[in-house]
């Protein structure tokens, strides 16, 4: 099975590739973040076959980033390494074609590089008063991947979204 890449090109490191054993003449079932492992099943001796399939994990997505920012101009580059060397923490957002929420949430300034959306609070997820990121962008909707520096105090769910009442726009994953 080869991988999909929708925009852009994986780090060569990264894999999509899930493997199984199995016993006699079955084969296997691979599930979870886009890494797979299965049983095999049947009767007798011999080998079995398993893959894997699901939308990547977080360490994957996250290793990509570095991919997309290189190909952005100058002046939005040094902005993201910036907020490296600050210790700020990177995700995805993913919008509407209009750079617009995807997702739910409340009217804001189109996405765009350099663009600071703000919410007011309280800080939680799936509220409306907290802007959201993510770290699997495949698990959510919208037309266009960005990739933003979410700022201050952070709440998370499980590896895959996160919460913020600031979050900079640094440039479109393409």
């Amino acid at each position: 099975m080869e991988p999909v890449i929708i925009r852009g090109e994986p780090p060569k490191a990264a894999s999509w590739y899930g493997s199984g054993s199995g016993y006699g003449s079955g084969y296997g079932y691979g599930s979870g973040d886009g890494y797979g492992s299965g049983d095999g099943y049947g009767s007798g001796d011999g080998s079995g076959y398993g893959y894997g399939y699901g939308d990547g994990s977080k360490e994957y997505w996250c290793s990509t980033i570095p991919y997309f920012a290189s190909k952005w101009p100058e002046e939005q580059r040094t902005r993201y390494e910036a907020a490296i060397a600050a210790g700020i923490t990177l995700a995805f957002w993913r919008s509407t074609q209009a750079g617009g929420p995807a997702n739910g949430g409340r009217k804001i300034e189109p996405a765009a590089p350099n663009v600071v959306h703000t919410a007011p609070g309280p800080l939680r997820l799936c509220e409306s008063g907290t802007l959201h990121a993510t770290f699997i962008p495949p698990k959510w909707q919208g037309e266009r991947w960005w990739i933003v520096a979410m700022h201050g105090e952070l709440v998370a769910d499980e590896d895959d979204k996160i919460g913020a009442l600031k979050r900079e726009i640094l440039g479109e994953a393409l």
